[in-house]
């Protein structure tokens, strides 16, 4: 097919999806949990060992995201794209900082209320760390390039790749992805 065979293509498939919606025949927006991420309690991450993206409320309005890969496991690499944004657009994010992220890393403010990273983690840890306003809700949303060859996306959206600590509790793995996460004090 040429380049405007497809984009063709796209604009009938879009249409037929928007047609769908609004005839109510899609399925429903899933609904996002809404938990708790304690202050100053992280996850540490074994890297090399195991896949998973850790999140982190350092307290007054930081935040820190960490991603990991199986790669001494596995022989491959991870390809991680995680977007955090506000969860009501009532807080704005600032102060980027880029953790042991090397120069193919991607860290962006996409707008004053979404941080996005994209992610090639190997036998290291690649983390970034940002600011909200102080105890702002942060929606986390966690996708794994995975290409098999039997699937209708390369891009896996697992809730179990989530971690994190919230009322004292080990989250190894959310209810949904992307999640709602509220900072408390304990």
């Amino acid at each position: 097919m040429t380049r405007w065979q497809l984009l063709a293509l796209s604009a009938v498939l879009a249409a037929c999806a928007e047609s769908e919606r609004a005839a109510g025949l899609s399925e429903p927006e899933p609904e996002v949990a809404e938990l708790s991420i304690d202050a100053s309690r992280g996850v540490a991450l074994d890297p090399g060992a195991g896949v998973g993206v850790a999140v982190e409320y350092q307290g007054e309005g930081r935040w820190q995201i960490v991603a990991a890969c199986d790669t001494n496991l596995s022989g491959s690499v991870c390809r991680f794209a995680v977007l955090a944004s506000s969860a009501d657009n009532s807080s704005e994010f600032g102060q980027l900082e880029r953790i042991g992220l090397e120069a193919e890393d991607e860290l962006s403010l996409l707008d004053p209320f979404a941080v996005e990273m994209a992610w090639i983690t190997a036998e290291d840890l690649d983390a970034a760390a940002f600011t909200t306003s102080p105890g702002a809700s942060v929606r986390v949303s966690v996708l794994l390039y995975d290409p098999v060859p039997d699937s209708d996306s390369d891009w896996t959206n697992d809730p179990r790749l989530l971690s994190w600590v919230g009322s004292g509790t080990l989250y190894a793995g959310a209810p949904t992805n992307p999640v709602d996460l509220t900072p408390t004090s304990l």
